[in-house]
């Protein structure tokens, strides 16, 4: 018994989870020969709720591949839940999904019918825009589990062996049903041509690339980039589809307000106008920006025992997050711009109405052109 628990103690510290399963039911075992069912019962129990169900999850978190110097894990794997991501998409973004999911779904059929096409998906485009998002929303969709790697940690830790490990990330995933995610991308398919890349990482793509090529055509690989510009040419062409994720318009802001106010309510989710208003402010931002607004917002809420989400410190976030040369007279036109009356302001902000008709009253160069 000792045996067991020191292993299991050393797959916590070493966050090996195959090694925390393997010997929590062997010591389950042991105790029920032993004849203390109640507490083998118990660990059965506990690790029927930690596992997922999903057989395919259950053999993908079994055979997690490790470094063979760090001892680490290389991947994560993450279980589809429908209720985990709510992304909201552009509809040109929203029908290239839908023909990438019914791709891999309607898989079977394309191989019998002769399509051996290959389930490969580049994204790229701003910073926070829902990359990630979406390889989870297409997990959800598929029902398969999504196999993480973030080459970025793997290739500046250890480049000597970022081959080997980029070898034993592909090998995992060709073996048990899943989507291979490869999250920031650009750090390892950079254009070989690059002078200030070492002859080691050149290789490296070169190994990448015939890994890719070698995935059978049942497999899922999806990449994600914010510097697209980076990528090695060659790695485009190994991407049956490429979809650019862009900055949310004005009627997916729309969308994301209900979205990121829940649980909470707002000024904003009941008022048409102001939310039109608030999102017309908020175009050019990302959704992981807009969240952290909301979310900061929330804060502000509990620690005043609000249960609405006034509107003030939602323009506020935007106006941090949009304005690089920030002042109060700045701060006042952009909260009357956008759907604010002045009384409003004044009752919000604590800045005297005298000064905020003061601003309001002095014309710029912009309001001029």
């Amino acid at each position: 018994m000792q045996t067991e628990v020191l292993r299991i103690i050393e797959g916590g510290l070493m966050n090996d989870k195959r090694k925390i399963l393997t010997y929590s039911t062997k010591l389950a075992d042991r105790l029920e020969r032993e004849g203390d069912t109640a507490l083998s019962k118990c660990i059965r129990q506990k690790l029927e709720d930690g596992v997922p169900q999903n057989a395919a999850v259950a053999d993908a978190m079994r055979m997690i591949p490790l470094d063979q110097d760090s001892r680490l894990q290389i991947v994560e794997v993450i279980p589809s839940d429908s209720e985990r991501h709510r992304v909201v998409l552009t509809p040109e973004v929203k029908g290239q999904m839908a023909y990438f999911i019914d791709m891999v779904n309607h898989g079977a059929e394309l191989e019998l019918a002769g399509v051996n096409i290959k389930k490969t998906l580049l994204l790229h485009g701003y910073p926070g825009c829902g990359k990630t998002s979406i390889a989870h929303y297409i997990s959800e969709q598929t029902g398969l589990p999504l196999v993480v790697a973030r080459l970025d940690g793997i290739v500046s830790s250890l480049l000597g062996s970022t081959a080997k490990n980029i070898r034993k990330i592909f090998d995992y995933a060709n073996s048990v049903p899943c989507i291979l995610f490869l999250d920031e991308f650009d750090a390892i398919a950079k254009a070989r041509n690059d002078q200030h890349e070492l002859g080691e990482l050149k290789r490296v793509i070169n190994s990448l690339l015939q890994n890719i090529d070698a995935m059978p055509a049942d497999k899922v690989l999806i990449a994600a980039t914010n510097h697209e510009e980076m990528l090695d040419d060659a790695i485009w062409r190994r991407f049956v589809q490429t979809v650019e994720v862009g900055l949310p318009g004005e009627a997916e802001i729309m969308e994301m307000i209900d979205i990121f106010s829940d649980p909470f309510t707002s000024e904003l989710t009941d008022d048409i106008n102001k939310k039109r208003a608030f999102a017309k402010g908020a175009k050019g931002i990302s959704p992981s920006d807009l969240k952290t607004a909301f979310d900061r917002a929330k804060v502000k809420c509990v620690l005043n025992k609000q249960t609405m989400i006034p509107i003030e410190p939602l323009l506020r976030g935007v106006y941090e997050i949009k304005t690089k040369e920030k002042s109060e007279e700045g701060y006042v036109r952009f909260l009357s711009e956008y759907g604010m009356p002045q009384l409003t302001i004044n009752k919000e902000t604590g800045i005297a109405l005298r000064k905020i008709k003061s601003y309001l009253s002095v014309k710029t160069k912009e309001d001029e052109v």
